[in-house]
């Protein structure tokens, strides 16, 4: 069949119009505008009907378009994609509402205009039946003037409406983003936010990502948590404190947010400091009504403003947190009655004070007993709480003078530990040993240059943590996780037990996290604080051992960069070559092997030599010169205790 092509005498600026079919008879012209307007009734009328039912065919009336040039043939395709687009999306919602059934407690709404039905009908017929070229003016002039009668509307109508029906097209809504009004209708936002309202504060779907990022890509990042949900605290942290306080859950958005700034490359965003200044404004009404702390997730809003501070490199203001942290320790009984009470709480403390700034330390460890003065852990005999200093009256402290009492006893409970260690070692190295049968099971190192927990602890990866310039936070971990090595070593020794036992019990722990790749040294530290320091088969002990390691890191965090840094490496080696000592001559095992022996020869006949100088040490602990200071048994000035 072919169409007219109409007349040549356009103008250059007028598009031709269109010539339906069978167009020179004028009843059958007015006969098929009459035939579009009971279809758009029909689809009105029938709306459900078409959408829950196969469509059946229907007679189309074919348009011919005479086309002049490129631009007009591109309208032309565009035009029929936008035809085929729109005729798949209404099949696609047919499909769909064959299927659906009517669930209880759902309901529909119902139209609340018949003419708004009516208009959409014809809405969606004349997008389906016209041409984007060919409608350039509209012939007919007087129709948009005519009013129907009775609701009725005229059949002719939808030729001039197709102008406004295709300058709507494009900022039209589609179909899936409509919201019905009746809440009933659909579960909404809440599917994907908060179904339930747990969050104990309303928040935005921008900041309900932060809670993602906090569980999951936080931890990532930062700490290498990646290997299994279950060893990840940052969920607990969500679980125990978030949902239950809306001061945990704000510092959990803003310590989240300023991660998130960071991974961006920018060190604060509107979306940190608003948290941020939330956190603090909530956190201050918070301490009116509870300065005491008596509440956990007040002390762990607390503990994370001193992250986020630390992270910021603003040292003074991340030492008024840590203050105010002592001081509601100190109410809840300190870390000993925190252990009671809260024990994860209690570890989530030791692991922020892990990894504080060398210059936001405040006292030379957290409280442990929640008196005053405080008191130290009983049953550690490297740790002398009645020893007696005299403190000349022209050296003072920030803190006064009874911190630079408390500074001196933990040098030297430092300075003596090592001291005992190399003792107990060399009493170890000289001590009879059972040559084992040649037969016998044969001896692992579980520390050596090949051992994975020999890796994690030598060789820390430079990774990115989203946090500029915070690498130093593994350096602490590593330290913190050397002394829970030598404390245990150090109890073997005191005890004459076999220290193989716990490296295999640490070994099959580090196993656990991926025995594929290397965990973090976070991850390992985690290990230690789970049991206080003990495998999980052991007692344990009320919490003097983490304790005592949070007051030695506290100590080496003063010698970081002294000397160059290279007092600080000189320590990590020095507990380093402990375990490596104990590993390769067998001490405190049931039996020796022939390689074991012969270590032993060997290491007998090193020189006996200290591995450092205590006096330098102690000025380089304490940042004063011991030339000031005279036995107290020579000096008159006050002795405190």
């Amino acid at each position: 069949m072919m169409g007219e092509e109409g007349t040549n005498d356009f103008g250059p600026g007028i598009k031709p119009d269109i010539s339906f079919h069978d167009s020179k008879d004028t009843g059958s012209a007015a006969q098929h505008v009459l035939n579009h307007g009971s279809d758009g009734a029909g689809l009105s009328r029938n709306n459900h009907s078409a959408r829950t039912g196969p469509q059946t065919p229907q007679n189309k009336n074919f348009e011919f378009v005479l086309v002049t040039d490129n631009e007009s043939r591109r309208q032309v395709r565009r035009h029929a994609m936008r035809q085929y687009m729109h005729q798949r999306r209404l099949d696609s919602i047919a499909r769909l509402g064959t299927s659906r059934m009517p669930v209880g407690g759902w309901a529909t709404r119902p139209p609340s205009n018949p003419n708004a039905s009516e208009t959409s009908s014809r809405v969606e017929e004349v997008q389906e039946e016209s041409t984007t070229n060919a409608k350039g003016e509209s012939p007919i002039k007087t129709e948009d003037q005519y009013v129907p009668e009775h609701g009725r509307r005229p059949s002719r109508l939808l030729i001039p409406k197709l102008h406004k029906v295709k300058r709507e097209e494009v900022t039209s809504p589609p179909i899936a983003n409509l919201n019905p009004s009746d809440p009933r209708a659909s579960p909404g936002e809440g599917g994907k936010r908060d179904p339930f309202s747990s969050y104990p504060i309303s928040i935005s779907q921008v900041d309900h990502e932060l809670i993602q990022h906090f569980v999951v890509t936080y931890p990532s990042m930062m700490y290498k948590f990646a290997d299994s949900i279950a060893n990840n605290p940052m969920m607990e942290i969500f679980r125990l404190f978030a949902l239950h306080d809306e001061l945990p859950f704000q510092a959990m958005l803003a310590i989240a947010s300023k991660h998130r700034a960071g991974v961006e490359g920018k060190a604060e965003s509107v979306q940190s400091l608003t948290h941020k200044m939330r956190a603090l404004r909530l956190m201050n009404e918070r301490i009116q009504a509870d300065s005491k702390g008596q509440h956990d997730g007040t002390i762990y809003a607390v503990a994370t403003m001193a992250v986020i501070e630390k992270w910021s490199k603003d040292a003074s203001i991340e030492r008024m947190h840590f203050r105010g942290l002592a001081s509601m320790v100190r109410n809840r009984g300190g870390m000993q009655g925190m252990r009671a009470s809260s024990p994860f709480l209690e570890k989530v403390l030791y692991w922020v004070d892990c990894s504080c700034a060398p210059k936001a330390i405040y006292g030379t460890s957290l409280p442990w007993s929640g008196a005053v003065p405080d008191s130290s852990p009983a049953g550690v005999d490297f740790v002398d709480a009645d020893i007696h200093l005299a403190i000349p009256h022209h050296i003072a402290t920030e803190e006064g003078a009874d911190s630079l009492c408390d500074q001196l006893r933990a040098c030297e409970d430092f300075l003596r530990f090592f001291r005992r260690l190399h003792e107990l070692e060399h009493t170890a190295l000289e001590s009879p040993s059972i040559m084992g049968a040649s037969n016998a099971h044969h001896r692992s190192k579980r520390f050596g240059s090949g051992s994975q927990l020999y890796s994690i602890l030598t060789m820390l990866p430079d990774y990115d943590h989203g946090i500029r310039d915070v690498r130093f936070i593994d350096e602490y971990t590593c330290m913190s996780c050397l002394f829970f090595l030598t404390l245990a070593l150090y109890d073997c020794y005191s005890t004459s037990s076999n220290f193989d036992r716990y490296l295999e019990w640490l070994d099959q722990e580090i196993s656990k996290l991926n025995p594929y790749t290397r965990p973090s040294i976070t991850s390992v530290f985690w290990i230690f604080l789970n049991n206080g320091g003990y495998p999980k088969d052991c007692a344990g002990d009320a919490g003097e051992r983490c304790w005592i390691v949070s007051r030695m890191v506290r100590i080496a965090k003063r010698l970081e960069w002294k000397r160059h840094g290279t007092i600080w490496d000189r320590l990590r080696q020095v507990m380093i070559d402990f375990i490596l000592t104990q590993q390769e001559c067998a001490l405190g095992t049931d039996q020796v092997t022939e390689k074991a022996l012969a270590a032993r020869q060997q290491r007998r006949r090193r020189p006996a030599e200290y591995f450092w100088n205590e006096d330098e040490m102690r000025e380089d602990i304490l940042g004063i010169n011991l030339t000031s200071f005279t036995p107290y048994t020579d000096t008159i000035v006050p002795i405190l205790t």
